[in-house]
């Protein structure tokens, strides 16, 4: 049943989240992700002043690890812990990079 909570937790955490950096999409932001060579994503931890970079705001996986200064450490426990929704866009990231470097 925790587990079950957890789980229903994290998914309303990210459509909240989602949905106020929808509203904002000003203010600092870090991302969480996985390095993504040539690109502005190129290390896990980059800050961007001004929100999330236009060419990633539609981005279906990679604007899901983008996170307020103030919800980084909440992020890094979700991408930590197997199941949650933010481990799974990392996992995701991380083979969308794979595929597209041709690995």
């Amino acid at each position: 049943m925790a587990r079950k909570a957890r789980k229903t937790n994290s998914v309303l955490l990210a459509k909240t989240e989602d949905i106020n950096m929808k509203r904002k999409n000003v203010g600092a932001v870090i991302y969480v992700g996985p390095p993504i060579k040539g690109t502005l994503l190129h290390s896990t931890f980059t800050i961007f002043a001004d929100g999330i970079p236009a060419e990633y705001r539609g981005h279906p996986t990679l604007k899901h690890l983008f996170v307020p200064p103030d919800r980084l450490d909440q992020a890094r426990r979700e991408i930590g812990r197997k199941g949650t929704l933010r481990n799974t866009y990392y996992k995701q990231a991380i083979e969308e990079n794979k595929q597209k470097e041709g690995k």
